[in-house]
């Protein structure tokens, strides 16, 4: 069973990758290794505290997920920018765009330098989000440690340090720090995962802020109740601020989420993917878009692995393939639809769904349905390039026709 449970979690670790972090494909950003943090500490929080009781019991009680993080798209009109970084923002975009990346950077750093130096009154309207924009840029193209320190002083600067102080930032602003501790997360996630926790858990609290449901009451029993017999979501219904979509509200969540799958803290992690399903996934919605369903549908495959960590009852593994075959479902609803860009999170999706379901047959000792499952996994698998997902299924083929031999 080891063995089985084994190769599931990597797949699913590996349909994660492909997948993971939506929005920053639409930022100029990429996630690096970190080696060191110069800037002040993230925000204190720690698994176990008073801060994080109560996140988990607000988040259990209002059923939040997540997707991804709608970040700053950089402005394309230099004219929106002062003159004295507008050269160094076309030169080092240019650069970026002839693949010079080490020129970019010093034009960019240059800009971003200058940027600080400037009262941020330059750059008003909207200051905070010009010069988010201008950190972002830049940790698309600098060194790990360029990227992380301009992100942080970025960060740091929304609480007020001085030149900023007197600066109150708007909801969109606001919003726009999320997305900068997100993003500070993901960058501690290779080499701290602590560390990411506490800039998820701050982004997690913000955003919670934001959205206008706020911290609930740790011992607010009458809504939990409430809430559990009627079967609903909070976001389900939720009618968030114009400036706010659902994927800027869920992204931390569905970070924090897999941080704690990752931790095998999945008493938490399994609250966060539930209500993101029903974030990506509402019920008696009809216009979701294909992306949504495809990931909803990783989702629930996640949920069905995170099932499978629990000792393998029979009851367990109904749940787990409950939540297998509900994806599959999706995925199959979803074929039925044209084609689009989106479809891509689908086809990978699809061969780790075939195969967590062929694991599951495996292991109620369905070895001929376990077999076909593993062969269309292989298949699928192999069309899309997952070639981790060929060797997994095509051992679990090897090991499927040997028990049956035996047997």
């Amino acid at each position: 069973m080891f063995t089985i449970r084994d190769s599931q979690c990597r797949l699913v670790q590996h349909l994660n990758r492909l997948n993971s972090r939506p929005a920053w494909r639409r930022v100029v950003t990429r996630p690096v290794a970190c080696r060191g943090f110069s800037s002040a500490a993230p925000p204190q929080s720690t698994t176990g505290g008073v801060r994080v009781s109560k996140l988990f019991t607000a988040l259990l009680a209002l059923g939040i997920g997540a997707t991804g993080l709608g970040l700053y798209e950089f402005y394309t009109s230099f004219t929106l920018w002062p003159e004295q970084v507008r050269g160094d923002l076309r030169a080092g975009i240019k650069a970026k765009n002839q693949g010079d990346l080490s020129l970019s950077e010093r034009y960019i750093t240059r800009a971003f330098q200058t940027a600080l130096s400037l009262p941020y009154q330059t750059f008003a309207p909207d200051p905070y989000l010009k010069l988010s924009g201008i950190a972002s840029l830049l940790s698309e193209v600098a060194s790990d440690r360029r990227s992380r320190e301009a992100l942080q002083i970025t960060w740091d600067l929304g609480a007020g340090t001085p030149g900023w102080s007197s600066y109150t930032l708007s909801n969109e602003e606001r919003l726009r720090r999320v997305a900068l501790a997100y993003k500070l997360g993901q960058l501690a996630s290779e080499r701290d995962l602590e560390e990411e926790e506490k800039w998820l858990i701050w982004a997690v609290e913000e955003v919670l802020r934001l959205s206008g449901l706020g911290m609930l009451n740790a011992n607010s029993d009458t809504k939990t109740k409430a809430q559990e017999n009627s079967g609903s979501s909070a976001l389900e219904d939720l009618e968030l601020p114009s400036w706010m979509s659902k994927t800027d509200l869920g992204a931390p969540l569905e970070a924090l989420g897999a941080l704690y799958a990752k931790k095998g803290r999945i008493e938490y992690a399994m609250p966060l993917y539930l209500q993101a399903i029903s974030l990506l996934l509402p019920p008696k919605v009809n216009n979701v878009s294909i992306e949504d369903r495809c990931r909803a549908a990783q989702l629930m495959n996640n949920l069905s692995e995170l099932i499978m960590r629990r000792p393998p009852t029979p009851e367990v593994r109904g749940q787990a393939e409950a939540w297998a075959r509900q994806a599959l479902g999706v995925i199959e609803r979803a074929q039925a639809q044209p084609r689009s860009s989106q479809w891509e999170i689908c086809e990978h999706a699809l061969g780790v769904v075939l195969f967590n379901l062929g694991s599951l047959r495996e292991m109620t000792s369905d070895l001929d349905g376990a077999k076909k499952l593993f062969e269309k996994s292989a298949e699928q698998c192999s069309k899309v390039g997952i070639r981790e997902g060929v060797v997994e299924a095509q051992e679990a083929l090897r090991r499927v026709e040997k028990m049956k031999k035996v047997g």
